[in-house]
């Protein structure tokens, strides 16, 4: 109980980092620093500094998993669709049929309306993480589907190592592929709701 008191009575004598002469209302859940009822009311708990501060940067993990998610949510009720049409009609046709590309096609709508809404596909929203613009703003749907999507992909279609060379500017300490440089975006962890 004393340990308690204790601890109660350093957080009432101690003063706010941000305003001197305010008493201390509670601590940073970041990092600690005391903040005054004021600092406190701007939002969920944290200092002025961890409030306006970057958000923390997305695993390379995390960013191979969503990858790999996303991917897999457009290619494989495409593929399943396939293979039900291949059984149905054993024909080199079944598979040019345009039927078997609604599936991407109703995916990539939804990835967009997530996107516009979040900024975070549908592999990004499952692990936690999100497109941002360079300076921390939400990231326009332009420019993610376009600079991000499209255009890498066009220009792997026309040399193949180029995805190799997107992919290895990761492992840099900025963590950005070659399509976030030229987007101008960062991949962040998104804040828990």
């Amino acid at each position: 109980m004393s340990d308690f008191r204790e601890a109660l009575e350093s957080i009432l004598e101690a003063q706010c980092s941000e305003h001197p002469g305010f008493s201390a209302a509670i601590a940073c859940a970041r990092c600690g620093t005391f903040t005054c009822a004021f600092c406190a009311s701007s939002g969920a708990g944290l200092c002025l500094r961890c409030l306006h501060a970057a958000p923390e940067l997305a695993t390379r993990r995390a960013r191979l998993a969503a990858c790999l998610v996303d991917g897999a949510a457009l290619l494989l009720p495409s593929l399943f669709l396939g293979v039900l049409r291949c059984l149905a009609i054993p024909d080199e046709a079944a598979m040019k049929a345009p039927v078997v590309y609604a599936p991407a096609l109703l995916v990539l709508l939804v990835q967009a309306s997530l996107i516009r809404g979040t900024g975070a596909s549908l592999g990004k929203r499952l692990l936690g993480i999100r497109v941002v613009r360079g300076d921390g703003l939400p990231a326009e749907v332009w420019r993610i589907a376009l600079l991000r999507n499209a255009l890498p992909m066009a220009l792997c279609g026309y040399c193949v190592w180029l995805g190799l060379v997107d992919a290895l500017f990761l492992v840099g300490e900025e963590r950005r592929c070659l399509h976030d440089w030229v987007a101008g975006t960062r991949v962040v962890k998104a804040p828990r709701a």
